[in-house]
C-alpha cells in the first residue's frame, strides 16, 4: 500500500524517523509512476511535491534534509542534461541510499545508545522515539535488564504504544500520565528523550518535554537527548514556529470565553541536557554545540 502526503501530514502517532522515511516513499512513488518525457518538467513536478511534503511536517527537520537532498540531486542531474530516463532512474536510487542510509544511522545510535544502559537501570522517557525504541532493544540484545517509564504523552498517547511494544519485546515498562512526570523521577536514574530539530541553543521535541527536562534537573537527573546530526537546522537558516493543531483533540465543548491551546511541538534548551546521543558518540552538551552548531 502506497503512503500519501495526506498520511505523511495526518500522522502525529510515529517518531520523526520513521515519518521521514515514509516521506521519502511519498516521493518515490510518485517518481516510479511519472510518465513524463520531459526532465526539466519531470525535477519541476518533483520539486513541487517536495515542497508539499516538506510543509505537511513542517517541525520535521529530518524530511526538509532528505527532500532537498533527493531534489538538489536531481536538479544536478538536469543541469548535465541527463535524459528523463537517467534522472528518473539515477534519483530513485539515491532516495533508496537515503533510506538505507537513514536505517544505519538508527541502529549506529541504538547501539551507542545502549552502552549507556546497565543492569538495573529506570529509565523515564516522553512520546515515542524510533531512535528511543531502537536504543531500548540494543539494550534489550545486549542482556541488559531495565525498567522503562514510559509518559503517555497527550494529546495522542502514543506512550501507550510504546509501553505496550516494549512490554511485548520483554522489557519491563510502565505506563503513566504525564503528570506524574514529578513522582516517577524520584524512581528513575535517566531521562532520555527523541528530538525533531537541534538549533544553536536547544531542541525541539513533544510537548510535554520541557518540564520534563526543568524537573530532572531539579532532581539532578541525567537528561539524554538522542537525534541524528541531520537533525541539525539553525535558527538563523528557519526560525522555531509552532503551529496550533485540532481544538477539539483536547476539549469538545463551545463557549466564547473559552479558548483552547494545543501545540504538538515545543523548544528545549541546553541548559537542561546532559549529553547528547547521536551517530558520531556521546557528547557533553557544550561538546556537541562546539563541534556541530559552532561556526
Amino acid at each position: 500500500m502506497s503512503v500519501t502526503i495526506k498520511d505523511v501530514k495526518d500522522d502525529s502517532f510515529s517518531g520523526s524517523f520513521e515519518i521521514s522515511q515514509n516521506a521519502l516513499l511519498v516521493l518515490l512513488d510518485f517518481m516510479k509512476n511519472c510518465k513524463t518525457k520531459n526532465a526539466e518538467k519531470l525535477v519541476e513536478e518533483c520539486n513541487a511535491l517536495g515542497k508539499e511534503i516538506i510543509k505537511s511536517q513542517p517541525n520535521m527537520v529530518n524530511i526538509r534534509r532528505k527532500i532537498s537532498t533527493v531534489i538538489y540531486h536531481m536538479k544536478r542531474l538536469l543541469k548535465s542534461q541527463k535524459s528523463p530516463e537517467d534522472i528518473k532512474n539515477n534519483s530513485l536510487a539515491k532516495i533508496k541510499e537515503i533510506i538505507k542510509t537513514s536505517e544505519t544511522k538508527k541502529k549506529k545510535i541504538g547501539n551507542i545508545g545502549a552502552k549507556l544502559i546497565f543492569n538495573h537501570s529506570k529509565i523515564l522517557t516522553i512520546s515515542s522515539s524510533s531512535l528511543i525504541k531502537e536504543i531500548f532493544s540494543a539494550a534489550h540484545l545486549l542482556k541488559r535488564k531495565f525498567t522503562v517509564y514510559c509518559l503517555e504523552s497527550r494529546p495522542h498517547n502514543e506512550g501507550h504504544a510504546l509501553a505496550s511494544e516494549l512490554a511485548k519485546k520483554g522489557i519491563p515498562s510502565v505506563l503513566a500520565t504525564d503528570a506524574m512526570m514529578g513522582q516517577i523521577l524520584g524512581e528513575v536514574n535517566m531521562v532520555i528523550s527523541g528530538a525533531d530539530r537541534i538549533y544553536e541553543s536547544g531542541f525541539v521535541n513533544k510537548t510535554g518535554t520541557l518540564p520534563l527536562a526543568i524537573a530532572s534537573k531539579t532532581y539532578q537527573i541525567p537528561f539524554y537527548v538522542a537525534a541524528e546530526t541531520d537533525k541539525i537546522l539553525k535558527e538563523i537558516d528557519r526560525s522555531l514556529r509552532f503551529y496550533p493543531q485540532d481544538p477539539g483533540e483536547i476539549y469538545n465543548g463551545k463557549h466564547k470565553n473559552l479558548s483552547v491551546m494545543n501545540l504538538y511541538f515545543e523548544a528545549i534548551t541546553f541548559q537542561y541536557v546532559s549529553k547528547i546521543i547521536c551517530e558520531d558518540g556521546v557528547f557533553d552538551t557544550n561538546e556537541f554545540v562546539k563541534w556541530y552548531l559552532e561556526d
